[in-house]
């Protein structure tokens, strides 16, 4: 990973619909050399894909929370996949703390936020459940420093 690499990620993570074409004027390089190394980043898995990013208060979508718990005995990490299946949850996560599993969830209002939990996330198996209903989220999407 070259610091060329690096400002290419930095311009795609700002705009990912920018063309080669664009990156390549911003960098002053050709968009075959842009292409390229784009492409070659893809085949190795630093670009994993590219998604839109969406308000979720246009689709309807008002109540975001996050979820600490841990897993009863029985659970496997494998079991947590199932959670994949579930409409709304948007991360789950492995972390350190007092709660080994940490949910990320949205859902149209906190009625249906509290059917889901207690329907698809209780049945898993997680014990000890905090949850925190975000009230406003400051910095969504931060810039990550890729550096070295």
């Amino acid at each position: 990973m070259d610091e060329m690499n690096r400002r290419i990620l930095r311009l795609l993570r700002t705009d990912g619909k920018m063309t080669y074409r664009e990156v390549a004027q911003k960098l002053k390089r050709s968009p075959s050399t842009v292409r390229d190394r784009i492409g070659r980043m893809e085949m190795d898995g630093v670009i994993l894909g590219y998604v839109a990013l969406v308000n979720a208060e246009q689709m309807g979508i008002h109540t975001e929370a996050v979820i600490l718990a841990n897993m009863e005995d029985h659970v496997r990490f494998k079991d947590l996949l199932e959670l994949k299946k579930v409409n709304g949850i948007l991360e789950v996560l492995f972390v350190t703390g007092e709660k080994n599993v940490m949910i990320r969830i949205q859902a149209p209002d906190n009625r249906t936020l509290e059917e889901t939990i207690a329907e698809k996330i209780l049945p898993i198996g997680l014990k000890e459940m905090d949850l925190k209903v975000v009230l406003e989220s400051v910095m969504r999407f931060p810039e990550v420093d890729l550096a070295d």
